[in-house]
């Protein structure tokens, strides 16, 4: 899980409110820090697309849901249409690795991200 990896440079971008993503980040126990971007700006720039119904409600997207209910994930907040992504860029602010999710069940995996990140 990417809280035991509080030394890793993380930022999550949601579509929350500062106080709602103060609130989701203490109840996950996430060392990291979050961007509210309720006008999904950032989703703009980096592209994510809005999903279909098949990538909202499809049966990799259930399975998803169950896990995530497992952890204490509620309801989404925003748009429940978006599609999201991880990104992993540079210093000079270059994207240098990218996981595009499919489909609202599908996230990058950890190991993933430290295999881009030089960590694993």
């Amino acid at each position: 899980m990417l809280r035991e990896k509080a030394d890793w440079n993380i930022v999550f971008v949601c579509m929350a409110s500062p106080d709602e993503a103060e609130k989701f980040r203490v109840k996950m126990e996430s060392p990291h820090r979050f961007i509210c971007d309720p006008d999904k700006r950032l989703y703009d720039v980096f592209g994510l697309k809005r999903g279909n119904l098949v990538q909202l409600f499809g049966p990799n997207v259930w399975r998803a849901g169950v896990r995530a209910g497992k952890h204490g994930v509620g309801v989404p907040v925003g748009d429940p249409l978006q599609l999201s992504g991880t990104f992993v860029l540079n210093s000079a602010g270059e994207v240098t690795w990218e996981h595009r999710d499919r489909d609202a069940g599908d996230t990058a995996s950890v190991d993933a991200i430290g295999l881009a990140l030089g960590e694993v």
